[in-house]
């Protein structure tokens, strides 16, 4: 009858409805046994003993054969009573256990949830005595089992549906928290009944504190009368908050909640303006930065170089880009890949530089489980394998060791890797775009990198000069960050005087772009007027103008004007004088259309006859 296999430990087997509710099983089981006097069994569809008493409660875990009694009555959903032994009765037949049985006689009982057998409940008689007790009241035994079947799928049913709202309760909440905007949930007469975190943290009030709180509390200025009775979705309408004597602005979204037709309530979304331009302004650069026309820069020296790139970026060549830190040589990277055929393809970027030197190979080349000690189940590609069908951008390469250059080499020359502790090679298609801000050459000479490598990587050089050797750009980099700036922090600063900007143009920008664009961020945070002066520019700004640049001659130096001049006519030439020319000619500097057309005025340019 019993025909087993060992207990189950898998947490990959999906648990039944009696098992997820065994503790609860357990108890009946035990009640069924003190009220009857016979040793009770419940097993589940997958035919493992989930609680039992006497003799059965040593084999909880264990799991019947397919020949067992409890098969046959989950297979056919009936009522059985076994009143003969097993080595005599026909069911049995199949039982691999039948002969070592000790069964005298048995009563089963389905247990049946939503039309499906989801087990059994069994009672059992291992002697004379138990089995003619058993047997002369069978009617009565069986119709208790039934009813107690009954009861255990009613009771398993609820948990289950408790269960699942609990869990859609869990979900929605998680949903709901992790909402970036802010939420407020009121009902009828705009009483707040649910707030999320973000609005938590947006208006520095706790749950607690909220809930149970009329809108106008927190909201003067929201009318509920008139957004409940008019009942539709407003969008973008600006809210106040007031916090501590400071004035917070937010965007919101309002939505009624309705049930036959009935307004019950309101829910309003609200995000902070200050982080929205924030965002505004990312997603500008983002956008941007990944075309060559999105990279500022109109004097002879950039616009050769992005013509270049705009040529060798259809082919599949090895590119080497240097030039010193903070001149975008990712950005010249990213672009490129922009511009090619692998376009949509993954762009893999890794800084060389800044992976220890024990993880920076299987971070290239990944490895096989077990390669070696903490290695991941399974094993991990590489950024080359990451990067297949797509471009591998190898950043800050003359810092790469020199046994790892070996490695690269080979990829180089074969098109295919090995990854740690594998033995296959395995065949990729990335194109290789590597950049750095050390003198290659030098370091070959000193016998820290490797000559061949170099000859392979720079098959395409590519060399992006300093700020300090492209001032013409200057200008128009300050207008660009000037309005990404504006957009971010909300103010409306209209530009430069020209002292700072003789005082910017003066500084030799080590750090090239990247100074450059803190120095503006700088300057647009402190500003306290509309036009940003001296007085908001860095300390290093103006002591090196104050010591170095009155000692120098500036006789053979274009003035700005010129400079603004020759960008915007530069721009205008490529582009043509129509509205979307002007446009497009306004992002190629990086400047919004009211500032080109402000400065079309200032420098008096007569762009319809522009040739």
């Amino acid at each position: 009858m019993k025909a087993r296999r060992e207990k189950l430990h898998s947490p990959l087997l999906l648990m039944s409805e009696l098992k997820s509710n065994q503790s609860y099983v357990q108890q009946i089981a035990e009640v069924i046994a003190a009220v009857i006097e016979f040793e009770v069994a419940i097993i589940d569809n997958k035919l493992e003993v989930i609680a039992g008493t006497g003799e059965y409660k040593s084999e909880i875990g264990i799991v019947y054969g397919k020949g067992s009694i409890t098969k046959y009555i989950i297979d056919n959903c009936v009522y059985f009573v076994l009143d003969d032994e097993p080595l005599k009765h026909n069911i049995c037949k199949d039982c691999n256990d039948r002969i070592h049985c000790k069964l005298k006689a048995a009563i089963l009982s389905p247990i049946i949830l939503k039309g499906q057998v989801i087990g059994t409940i069994s009672i059992f008689a291992f002697d004379e005595l138990e089995r003619n007790e058993l047997l002369s009241n069978r009617d009565k035994l069986l119709d208790f089992l039934m009813k107690i079947s009954a009861l255990t799928s009613s009771k398993i049913g609820e948990n289950e549906m408790h269960g699942r709202l609990s869990l859609m309760a869990n979900q929605f909440s998680a949903v709901i928290n992790s909402i970036v905007e802010g939420l407020v949930a009121i009902d009828h007469e705009g009483v707040i009944t649910h707030v999320n975190k973000s609005a938590e943290k947006l208006l520095s009030i706790s749950t607690q504190q909220a809930c149970g709180k009329h809108i106008n509390d927190i909201f003067p200025g929201f009318s509920v009368p008139k957004v409940l009775n008019f009942g539709q979705q407003y969008t973008e309408l600006e809210i106040q908050y007031e916090n501590k004597g400071e004035i917070c602005l937010f965007i919101s979204t309002i939505t009624p909640i309705k049930t036959d037709q009935e307004i019950i309530g309101l829910v309003i979304s609200f995000r902070n303006i200050r982080e929205l331009r924030k965002l505004a302004g990312r997603l500008i650069r983002e956008d941007r930065k990944y075309t060559l026309d999105g990279i500022l820069g109109t004097s002879k020296v950039m616009t050769i170089l992005k013509q270049k790139m705009q040529l060798v970026a259809a082919t599949d060549s090895t590119i080497l880009i240097t030039g010193e830190s903070g001149t975008g040589k990712e950005l010249f990277a990213r672009a490129i890949h922009e511009e090619s055929h692998r376009k949509n393809g993954p762009f893999i970027a890794i800084n060389c530089g800044a992976i220890p030197e024990m993880l920076l190979e299987s971070e290239l080349f990944g490895y096989e489980e077990g390669a070696f000690t903490g290695a991941s189940r399974g094993g991990k590609p590489g950024k080359f394998e990451l990067a297949n069908n797509g471009t591998i951008f190898l950043d800050e390469i003359g810092d790469m060791p020199m046994h790892l250059q070996v490695k690269l080499l080979r990829v180089l020359q074969e098109v295919k890797i090995e990854r740690i502790g594998g033995v296959k090679p395995i065949w990729i298609d990335a194109r290789i775009i590597a950049a750095t801000n050390r003198n290659l050459e030098e370091m070959i000479k000193e016998k820290l990198f490797r000559s061949d490598l170099f000859y392979r990587l720079s098959v395409i050089p590519f060399y992006i000069p300093p700020l300090r050797e492209r001032k013409e750009d200057l200008v128009l980099l300050l207008y660009h960050f000037l309005d990404k700036y504006n957009l971010i922090l909300g103010k409306q600063i209209t530009g430069f005087t020209q002292e700072t900007q003789r005082r910017m143009l003066a500084y030799p920008w080590l750090g090239n772009v990247r100074e450059l664009e803190n120095a503006v961020e700088y300057a647009v945070n402190i500003a306290t007027q509309n036009v940003i002066d001296c007085t908001f520019l860095s300390s290093r700004v103006n002591d090196y103008y104050e010591h170095y640049a009155s000692l120098s001659t500036s006789d053979t130096q274009p003035t700005l004007a010129e400079l603004e001049k020759n960008a915007i006519v530069t721009a205008m030439k490529k582009y043509g004088s129509t509205g979307q020319g002007k446009e497009k000619a306004a992002d190629s500097l990086g400047i919004s259309r009211a500032t080109f057309y402000r400065k079309i005025k200032e420098l008096e340019l007569d762009y319809k006859n522009l040739k």
